[in-house]
């Protein structure tokens, strides 16, 4: 019986553990549709709790010029999740 607590305790704090820690925020740099690169957003180590501020970091199409090839416009896009 006392096994059994203590692997029941055990599960609950792991799970709370997951279920708390908080996450960094990655974003996704398109170009014309094709990924580019991934950055993770990490400020000191910062970490989110809450999804829709990451979210909120996402950056619609608009007309931008490219990172890969110099002087070269593209339509951009950044997804963060």
């Amino acid at each position: 019986m006392k096994k059994v607590l203590g692997i029941m305790a055990v599960v609950a704090v792991s799970a709370l553990m997951f279920t708390s820690c908080g996450k960094k925020c990655n974003c996704t740099r398109y170009e014309d549709g094709k990924k580019v690169y991934v950055e993770t957003i990490d400020n000191g180590g910062t970490r989110f709790f809450e999804k829709s501020i990451c979210s909120e970091m996402s950056v619609d199409k608009h007309q931008g010029y490219s990172v890969v090839t110099e002087g070269k416009e593209v339509s951009v896009e950044v997804k963060c999740k």
